[in-house]
């Protein structure tokens, strides 16, 4: 299996996870979104808790062509980059895309 489609499928894993967790009480869909063709990955909920309508991203990571895998997004405290190495994703081909560029040069992870 090459590089890309091993990390596609430890993305896909990791996020599969996290969707499978439903809130209690609150009618809300937790979703995984995966476009495999643009390599855009999501986990959203959608629905109503009491009169308030709910729609947000918890999780977006993406795959760019050089094979740098993006976080970037995580409103959870899930710790994405450790569990996507242990998947077999390189550090040095993950970037914490929530940091800004100059930040990102004091974290342990690639920089772009």
């Amino acid at each position: 299996m090459d590089k890309l489609e091993q990390y596609r499928q430890a993305v896909q894993q990791v996020l599969t996870k996290y969707g499978s967790y439903k809130p209690i009480n609150v009618q809300v869909d937790v979703q995984t979104i995966f476009d495999t063709e643009r390599d855009h990955y999501q986990v959203v909920s959608v629905g109503w808790h009491n009169e308030r309508r709910i729609h947000s991203c918890s999780m977006h990571i993406d795959i760019k062509p050089d094979g740098k895998v993006w976080i970037q997004l995580n409103n959870t405290e899930a710790h994405l980059a450790d569990e996507l190495m242990e998947l077999g994703v390189n550090r040095e081909d993950i970037i914490l895309g929530f940091h800004s560029p100059y930040m990102r040069q004091f974290t342990d992870f690639a920089v772009s």
